[in-house]
């Protein structure tokens, strides 16, 4: 059987166990299990997301690049259907919240979005709540980097005024 079959058929029958010894093993399952969490059956999706998310445990860089994917489906210029990626960045973000401190500035972006907004929010909730002082360090690095290069001052706040306006 190969493992895409193996896969689906472990998802399908709701056996995370054997799914949890599996993706130590197999880290190619985890794009199985993301083509999974597309399907129209509640708990196959459910299973899906759950299974990317312990995916997590063995192949962080791996799962974070699927969430940089669907972050990015999740934009109005991808074009494309991301309306179950708030469930696999939600169940991601129940197992392994570190996994989205990269994208925490996105996720913000994005749950404006009347259809992105119920599970982004819980999602920005749970790394809130495990890592409060490094989503704000994130966020303003990345309002550090927006900054750096563009204009005079070095990086907001820095010699320049507390707020980065250039007003000592």
């Amino acid at each position: 059987m190969n493992l895409n079959t193996h896969v689906r058929e472990l998802v399908t029958a709701g056996k995370l166990d054997e799914l949890d010894i599996l993706l130590p093993l197999e880290p190619r399952a985890i794009r199985h299990l993301v083509s999974l969490t597309y399907q129209p059956d509640d708990a196959i999706r459910a299973n899906a997301c759950r299974g990317v998310a312990m995916a997590a445990r063995y192949h962080p860089e791996l799962v974070e690049q699927v969430v940089k994917r669907l972050v990015w489906a999740m934009n109005d210029e991808s074009g494309t259907n991301a309306l179950t990626a708030p469930e696999v960045i939600l169940a991601v973000a129940a197992e392994r919240p570190q996994v989205l401190l990269p994208v925490v500035s996105d996720l913000t972006r994005l749950s404006r979005d009347k259809g992105l907004k119920e599970g982004l929010t819980e999602a920005l909730r749970m790394v809130i709540e495990a890592y409060p002082g490094s989503v704000g360090r994130g966020i303003q690095k990345t309002l550090n980097k927006q900054f750096e290069g563009k204009n005079k001052y070095k990086k907001r706040g820095q010699d320049y005024g507390g707020c980065g306006c250039g007003k000592k």
